[in-house]
């Protein structure tokens, strides 16, 4: 039995000291009591059976918000999980307000309230829905870590509490109206216009726009949650496969960012004014065979426009009179003078058609050994993937830049592993080898030696083509040569490949887009 009543217009609100559940009373007093129950709302000081999504168990902490409105409600079934929603966004603004903005706090779709900055919980929601008749009851069970002083250490998910956060006391009852209130006036807004409702709550939703891990049973996706559907279902498109709605299943934030315009901004090395072509670097490319020597001469061309201040090229002596198309380039036609070409490098860009051979192994083992800055990439790749004692020469300096294929083949398993395991398997060879790999795709994967993540999903299919690859080696080193630092080259290398290639959309069709004509729209690009 409750151990008070009172009303806060439009809801009855019933308080106990203890139950087993607040969703488990709100069921029951539907079930006895009918359609009248429209509109209630059931606190408790403690639950002893509460549970969470997955049928988990709701973990109690001290002088906690833990509720559950009962709304009935004409919304369709396949609407009615956009409740959840507005819950959520009514939490979010008034703990907002009941800290006079001083939390900045995030929503994790479907059902959580986080603190922006670091992805703790403070919210969990948790909704479902029972007939009487042909009427529908929601009832949406709220629990918010208002008052505690500390978190329990067993916690699946990081938690923190509004105490915690901001430092001052807040009454339950006084929380529970204002969420009320809240929710109210969203309800109102959500059931006149749906549209307008989830465009702000994406506004505010940490899941649209962000790397996402998608969880249903025991089979983990991942991919970019690129907007909410009208039914309030969120689409994701999978790194594996196509975009796809989701109906319910656990949703994580990826502690990734995204590569932006304004990040990649930010990450470009500064060209002072009065500064020489000494201060922007020393770049030398170990690439190209006779059998390939454009690899070569595209990746030089890529380094030189990126703005690498000195670009030398160790290449077969059969394909130095191609380089007369570069004559900013200095050209190295003699593998005895390897060591000292690698001496006087800032960074070595490595592998780009130079076939998997004993020169390149022995050419890559010297860069590695090194210690040097280093890009590695294609036939660097294969090679390391063959002899495999060179990925145990891998370092904090050194950049990979496999397409899948090639990852496939540096982890000993079949590429579609790679597709369907694709950022596990980036974080899991940065973390072995120690080493920033940027595992190339549609949406491609940056990972630095220390863990941290990026992606970038700027390009287009007219990347899916000869001599991409080895643009972009000549981009992460010129970018690396000029000082920024490996994760961030290779983050710039990856973002400024997929922007001029989209530029380049602007005059020619995907289909007519060579690699080349990417490399004249970098300069552009990078200004």
């Amino acid at each position: 039995m409750e151990n008070s009543k009172y009303l806060l217009f439009p809801f009855t609100v019933y308080t106990y000291d203890s139950v087993d559940s607040t969703n488990a009373v709100a069921r029951r007093c539907i079930n006895m009591i009918g359609p009248s129950v429209d509109q209630t709302v059931h606190v408790a000081g403690e639950q002893t059976a509460g549970r969470g999504r997955n049928d988990r168990k709701w973990i109690n902490t001290e002088d906690a918000v833990l509720m559950s409105i009962v709304q009935g409600t004409k919304l369709s079934m396949d609407k009615m999980p956009i409740l959840n929603l507005v819950a959520a966004a009514a939490v979010k603004n008034a703990l907002t307000k009941l800290t006079g903005h001083r939390v900045d706090l995030t929503i994790k779709w479907p059902n959580d309230v986080l603190t922006a900055d670091r992805l703790e919980k403070v919210c969990g929601i948790l909704s479902e829905v029972v007939r009487i008749g042909n009427k529908k009851f929601a009832i949406i069970g709220i629990g918010v870590n208002l008052n505690a002083t500390s978190m329990p250490d067993d916690l699946l998910q990081p938690a923190t509490s509004i105490f915690l956060q901001y430092g001052k006391y807040i009454r339950v009852l006084d929380a529970v109206n204002a969420i009320l209130k809240e929710y109210d006036v969203l309800y109102r807004v959500m059931m006149k216009d749906t549209e307008a409702f989830l465009k702000d709550f994406a506004d505010g939703c940490i899941s649209v726009g962000r790397h996402v891990a998608v969880s249903s049973g025991e089979r983990i996706r991942y991919g970019i949650g690129e907007r909410l559907a009208p039914n309030g279902q969120l689409i994701v498109k999978f790194e594996d496969g196509p975009s796809e709605l989701i109906y319910a299943a656990d949703v994580s934030v990826r502690n990734q960012t995204a590569v932006t315009d304004d990040l990649a901004r930010r990450l470009l090395p500064k060209r002072p004014a009065a500064a020489n072509k000494g201060a922007f670097g020393k770049a030398a490319l170990i690439v190209g065979s006779p059998d390939m020597p454009g690899a070569a001469l595209m990746c030089t061309k890529a380094c030189i426009r990126a703005g690498a201040g000195l670009t030398k090229v160790l290449v077969p002596k059969e394909t130095v009179p191609m380089f007369g198309a570069v004559p900013e380039a200095m050209i190295v036609s003699d593998d005895e003078k390897a060591d000292e070409l690698i001496e006087w490098a800032s960074v070595i860009g490595v592998g780009c058609g130079m076939g998997v051979n004993e020169r390149t192994r022995a050419l890559v083992e010297k860069v590695l050994l090194s210690k040097k800055k280093c890009v590695l990439d294609a036939d660097a790749l294969n090679t390391m993937a063959k002899h495999r004692e060179l990925l145990d020469l891998l370092h904090e300096d050194a950049v990979i830049t496999p397409h899948p294929a090639e990852m496939a083949r540096l982890v000993g398993c079949e590429t579609e592993e790679v597709v369907k395991n694709f950022t596990p398997t980036a974080i899991d060879f940065a973390r072995e080898h120690g080493c920033c790999v940027l595992l190339k795709s549609a949406v491609s994967i940056i990972v630095s030696a220390k863990g941290q993540i990026r992606y970038n999903d700027r390009g287009s299919n007219a990347l899916a083509k000869g001599g991409s690859g080895d643009v972009l080696t000549g981009i992460v080193t010129s970018m690396t040569a000029q000082g920024a630092k490996p994760f961030d080259a290779a983050s710039l290398g990856s973002y400024l490949l997929g922007v001029s290639a989209v530029k380049a959309l602007g005059f020619l069709h995907n289909r007519f887009v060579a690699a080349g004509d990417i490399i004249d729209i970098v300069s552009s690009e990078i200004n």
